[in-house]
């Protein structure tokens, strides 16, 4: 598709690109990064229901949402509309900042478009490859609205701002919606989607109500799906603005920027996982002893060194605290759990005694490569020495990729740990298999 014929669509680009992508006629390795990246992604949503607070999100989704088809995964086996499945399970789904993120889009796509798709998949009683294709198509969609939302506004806001068209879409997909019931579900998204300035939360972090509007962004994306099969019209898309820059539609179908995003081997900002996995190398390297650190120095882009909580009080504010983070994980010398996040390791004594000791600076070179990399360079001053590491990317990233042992290490603590050993490979062979219902895949995920 050239540019020239993408001028003249817009939106359209995006629906006909919708209505007919298929996992079966993309390269192998988006069919492997897709697969893993649902499971993933159904990881992070069991063990969100596990954080402190999020049993809060879920009762209040019951009570609004009522009466439906759609499973939330709490473990309760409660079904409500889609709209409340999808706001409950979107918002575990983000609960401990470990879904996938695209440095393209500067968020996390995976987390709006999966809960949409899986609701609608399971009240449809689709095949995991229709839902599948559903959540391909959602993904890429969601992707390049970022891109494009945040050229044209010139803001950098949460991903729900963009996910909701990602999560209309998928519905709308797997609804066999036609073309222009597809293009106004798809706008009024866009329109309603929430503008969630992301920045703010992290100089002042909330609950999950004001984190990355990940489960608002999903259940906008829902409801739109809803209303514009009901009739409602939707008033277009940035798309069809005059002077958008059309480029990133040129390369639907033909470029995936599914494998370009990073996974989070860690539950804490993406911005923070260089300065721990800096850190675990030099700990690593020269046999150092936690307990023998004088002090620590992070050299980082702007962003990251702006997560400077130092007291986080929930674990919300625990994810977005750079030196609460490295201070955990240099606490244990191990992969930082949920539980990491907890009260009982917020006030640790030995924790907090280790943050005390964090600097925060501003390293040109890293700020250079943001966005497309998130870069840090670590100091530890030991009995009077003092050991650099290099300017780090964190584990997860396309160009430091997580060995496969590592993906069943995290799905092993994200599932495993609360619902059964063998579960998380009982996931992946669901989601290998096109054929099977995605009913198979929700019932794994709330064993009796």
């Amino acid at each position: 598709m050239s540019v020239s014929d993408t001028q003249e669509l817009g939106t359209d680009v995006l629906v006909d690109y919708l209505l007919t992508e298929s996992l079966a006629d993309a390269p192998a390795g988006v069919d492997a990064g897709l697969r893993r990246r649902v499971v993933d992604t159904l990881g992070a949503i069991v063990a969100g229901f596990r954080v402190e607070g999020i049993d809060e999100t879920a009762d209040y989704a019951a009570v609004t949402f009522s009466d439906g088809e759609h499973t939330i995964l709490d473990g309760s086996g409660r079904e409500l509309c889609l709209e409340g499945a999808v706001l409950a399970n979107g918002m575990a789904c983000n609960a401990l900042d470990i879904d996938d993120g695209s440095r393209i889009a500067e968020g996390h796509p995976a987390a709006t478009v999966v809960p949409a798709a899986l609701a609608e998949a399971e009240r449809q009683d689709a095949t995991v490859g229709e839902f599948l294709d559903a959540v391909l198509a959602g993904y890429e969609v969601a992707c390049r609205v970022a891109l494009t939302l945040k050229e044209w506004t010139g803001m950098y806001n949460g991903s729900g701002s963009w996910g909701a068209v990602g999560a209309a879409g998928a519905v709308a997909r797997l609804r066999d919606a036609d073309h222009e019931t597809t293009r106004h579900a798809l706008g009024i998204a866009e329109w309603n989607a929430p503008i969630n300035p992301v920045m703010r939360s992290v100089r002042t972090p909330g609950s999950g109500f004001t984190k990355d509007g990940i489960g608002w962004g999903g259940l906008v994306g829902a409801m739109a799906a809803n209303v514009a099969e009901r009739g409602l019209q939707g008033s277009g898309t940035v798309f069809d603005e005059e002077g958008t820059n059309l480029d990133p539609l040129a390369s639907l179908g033909e470029e995936y920027l599914l494998t370009q995003s990073y996974y989070k081997p860690y539950p804490a900002c993406r911005w923070t996982h260089s300065g721990v996995d800096a850190a675990f190398e030099l700990l690593d390297r020269h046999d150092i002893d936690t307990d023998d650190i004088d002090a620590v120095r992070v050299y980082s882009h702007r962003k990251a060194i702006g997560l400077g909580t130092r007291r986080p009080e929930t674990p919300d504010a625990a994810e977005y605290s750079y030196p609460y983070v490295l201070a955990a994980a240099l606490a244990t010398g191990e992969w930082l759990t949920p539980e990491d996040l907890n009260e009982e390791t917020r006030t640790d004594d030995r924790v907090l005694d280790l943050v005390d000791k964090i600097q925060l600076h501003h390293s040109p070179e890293a700020q250079e490569a943001y966005s497309a990399q998130s870069l840090s360079r670590i100091e530890l001053d030991v009995d009077g020495e003092t050991y650099r590491s290099e300017l780090t990317n964190g584990l997860g990233a396309r160009d430091r990729p997580m060995t496969d042992d590592q993906h069943r290490h995290k799905q092993e603590v994200l599932i495993d740990r609360y619902l059964g050993e063998g579960t998380a490979a009982n996931l992946n062979e669901l989601i290998a298999d096109d054929d099977r219902r995605v009913r198979d895949l929700v019932a794994a995920l709330h064993p009796d």
